[in-house]
């Protein structure tokens, strides 16, 4: 009878903590290369069609990074305004937020004093101090500033060398697959691994153009239902929508909380308050039992679970990068699962 050995168990234990840890130290390093190949793989296919058209790859690559470029410019852009407007109120609507919430809370807050032997005074006495708004100029804003601006730098450096690295990808062509592929040692091995890269790249590319129609979309349908309840800036809405989309969960509590906190400013009775979180809620929720299923079709057959335990994993690593990445990477073991023997347990779990 075969028995395992629990050295063997320790050292991959071992191994995959350290592997672990080693992404989390340095995801800075790792990002930018992950999110770099996860967009390659969408428009690699538009560079090799202009190479079709007698375009070099190195200029196919230019036009598309430049694209690019002019994309998120104007998505930017766009957004700059809206965004603006909503970050100088924000220090004002979360005071107005609170103060709302806690006049919503006091009846229950009064039958919680009466079952505990307090007297209506002592209740009553707090909420008029705590509700009182802070003073202009007062604290909270230069955090708030001081933080979006260090985040704002950050997040330009990134997307520069994520920008960087997807550019010499696209412009080498099929040297980097074809690489890839010599240094894997047997013909059989160099079969699985050619099948693979262009799997995952199928799967990968196909995964984004699909979310990024779903999400515009459902980004036009929330502006309408923005736009018809009275909600300020509702185009805004939509393009946040279409942008926070692309995070798993995520992206969706974010939207829930802004429309919560713009809609306490916005109206008084607390069913018009809770209307464009309940309507957004309504249109994710028919986006994702109806239409989601439909446009994936079977190529994305990951199990729910699988991919809920993926994105709180590469949240816990990189963050909002990893919530992004973490279908793509879902789907690139999921192949691999398939395609290497050795690997099919980790397809099992990860698949339907």
């Amino acid at each position: 009878m075969q028995t395992r050995n629990p050295s063997s168990f320790a050292i991959r234990l071992v191994a995959a903590i350290l592997a672990v840890a080693a992404l989390a130290i340095g995801k800075e390093f790792f990002i930018p290369i992950a999110l770099a190949f996860c967009f390659h793989a969408l428009l690699r296919p538009v560079v090799r069609g202009l190479e079709g058209l007698r375009i070099p790859a190195w200029l196919g690559a230019t036009a598309v990074v430049l694209g690019a470029l002019v994309v998120i410019g104007g998505g930017v852009w766009a957004l700059s305004g809206p965004v603006g407007t909503f970050l100088e109120r924000a220090p004002a609507s979360i005071s107005k937020a609170q103060a709302k919430i806690r006049a919503m809370g006091r009846p229950f807050q009064r039958v919680s004093d009466a079952a505990s032997g307090q007297g209506p005074a002592t209740a009553a006495a707090p909420p008029s101090q705590a509700s009182a708004p802070p003073a202009a100029g007062s604290a909270p804003v230069p955090p708030l500033l001081a933080t979006l601006l260090g985040r704002g730098t950050l997040f330009v450096t990134g997307l520069l060398e994520v920008l960087i690295l997807l550019y010499l990808m696209l412009a080498a062509g099929g040297t980097l697959f074809r690489k890839l592929v010599k240094v894997v040692p047997g013909p059989d091995d160099k079969r699985t691994v050619s099948d693979v890269l262009h799997e995952t790249e199928s799967i990968v590319a196909r995964y984004l153009l699909v979310t990024a129609v779903i999400n515009v979309a459902q980004g036009i349908a929330v502006a309408l239902a923005m736009w018809a309840i009275g909600m300020p800036d509702p185009w805004m809405w939509g393009l946040l929508t279409f942008a926070l989309e692309f995070i798993p969960y995520l992206g969706g509590a974010i939207n829930v909380g802004l429309l919560l906190v713009t809609a306490f400013t916005t109206f008084t009775s607390t069913g018009a308050v809770i209307l464009p979180a309940a309507l957004y809620l309504v249109i994710t929720t028919l986006q994702n039992n109806v239409i989601s299923p439909y446009a994936y079709g079977g190529h994305l057959k990951l199990s729910p679970l699988a991919v809920m335990i993926c994105v709180m994993f590469w949240w816990f690593v990189w963050g909002i990068p990893g919530v992004f990445l973490s279908i793509p990477i879902a789907a690139t073991l999921k192949v691999l699962g398939d395609q290497v023997p050795r690997l099919a347990p980790l397809g099992e779990l990860l698949g339907e």
